[in-house]
């Protein structure tokens, strides 16, 4: 399988940092911590550069990642996380592994959506939750992202948009939602009010969130 993040993992959180990043990646942390369950033990899937797992409050986290540079890059940056090498699709631990596990922004690069989201849960404790991100392919950032696409711009010339109808019909409804940044790719500061426009106008965010148990 194709390495669609070789070459990126040194600058991948460098957008986090310019004004807009900054407010975006604001907006998701808050509706992703907004979700989170209890739970001693969290496994991401498909971890990048362990930028969530540095910002989660779990006391055992575990990594799992494709990408041989982002793995070394993770590791480096979030030694605090045990880090995997391995893909969604086979899930290298026993059922009933973990209390949690995420899955963010990951369904978009995976090559079988439905075999991801079964291992994740055959991983899970009884009674464990799935909490799972999906760049929404009907907000205004998931237009930006097609179009890229489409011009071979890595990663998303691979990648394959959902939307929150998809994960209902892949897991049922969720116990929980959660979504952030309504604002639009060319949006201008102040990016707060940008984003009530957004609402209004009725755009889909382009981070939607949801728990299943």
């Amino acid at each position: 399988m194709e390495d669609l993040f070789a070459g990126m993992a040194e600058g991948y959180e460098a957008w986090y940092e310019t004004p807009l990043g900054a407010f975006a990646i604001a907006e998701e942390e808050r509706a992703l911590k907004a979700l989170l369950p209890p739970g001693e033990s969290l496994l991401e899937v498909g971890a990048g550069t362990g930028y969530w797992l540095r910002r989660l409050p779990y006391p055992r986290k575990v990594a799992l990642e494709p990408s041989p540079d982002m793995l070394r890059v993770g590791r480096a940056r979030t030694p605090e996380a045990a880090w995997v090498a391995g893909r969604g699709e086979a899930l290298p631990f026993p059922e009933g592994s973990f209390d949690v596990v995420l899955v963010f922004t990951v369904l978009e690069f995976v090559e079988d959506v439905g075999k991801t989201l079964s291992e994740a849960r055959r991983v899970l404790r009884r009674g464990g939750s799935l909490l799972v991100g999906i760049l929404e392919a009907l907000s205004p950032w998931g237009a930006l992202y097609r179009r890229l696409g489409e011009e071979g711009v890595k990663p998303w010339s691979g990648a394959r948009l959902l939307t929150r109808e998809d994960l209902r019909r892949l897991l049922g409804p969720p116990e929980a939602e959660g979504e952030a940044v309504f604002l639009a790719p060319e949006a201008r500061p102040p990016f707060g009010e940008a984003d009530a426009a957004g609402r209004r106008a009725g755009n889909r965010p382009a981070l939607y969130l949801g728990r299943w148990r």
